[in-house]
């Protein structure tokens, strides 16, 4: 089960964002009730959805990384905001996110949503679970097939020995 990794400060956020394609930031506080609340559900998201390399979950204490919530403009507690290669991106979710707490792009992309709002949380992360995947099979494919020629190649070196 991948677990959300704590960011207390940008260069952590930025040794997040270079191991993973995307990243889904849960800004909380400990005075905050509503961050509480959405706690063990975003834990939840980040065991079942998580892909390592592909989509990690980070939480950011707002009282500890002052830094990392200015830059990305963060003045409610909770909000989560999604990074694709280390930037702020929008998910499609096809217009099925809704709500005031949902910001989203021109074109509908759901770039932060605000508050604790379980339906919209788990829609998202659901969807960036799916590229993640699809990420991760991508990167592995290129391992495994080196790894098929290189145990072709022992295979013939094997061979040519009893030979």
């Amino acid at each position: 089960m991948t677990e959300p990794v704590a960011v207390s400060s940008m260069d952590e956020l930025k040794t997040l964002t270079a191991a993973n394609k995307y990243v889904v930031l849960d800004f909380w506080a400990e005075w905050c009730p509503p961050c509480k609340a959405i706690a063990p559900i975003y834990k939840t998201l980040a065991g079942k959805h998580g892909v390592a390399g592909a989509l990690a979950f980070g939480k950011v204490d707002v009282e500890e990384a002052r830094d990392v919530a200015q830059a990305f403009g963060i003045s409610a507690m909770p909000s989560f905001l999604f990074l694709e290669d280390g930037e702020p991106a929008g998910v499609d979710v096809g217009g099925r996110a809704k709500g005031p707490a949902v910001v989203a792009t021109d074109d509908g992309k759901v770039t932060l949503l605000r508050g604790a709002d379980p339906r919209n949380l788990m829609l998202i992360a659901e969807e960036l679970g799916k590229l993640a995947r699809i990420v991760g099979v991508a990167e592995v494919e290129p391992e495994a097939e080196a790894a098929t020629e290189t145990e072709a190649a022992a295979e013939e070196k094997a061979e040519e020995k009893q030979t």
